[in-house]
């Protein structure tokens, strides 16, 4: 378990950290709703 975490730790390192998108209180509070498309087919 170690090594998987110091690996997982090294892989976000590398990948300059967690991306922000999605998770931004602005623009959740402003109305955007990250990658949800209405279903053009709800009846």
């Amino acid at each position: 378990m170690t090594w998987n975490l110091l690996h997982t730790a090294r892989m976000l390192k590398d990948a300059g950290g967690i991306p922000a998108y999605g998770n931004l209180r602005q623009a959740w509070n402003e109305g955007e709703r990250f990658g949800f498309d209405a279903n053009p087919e709800y009846r």
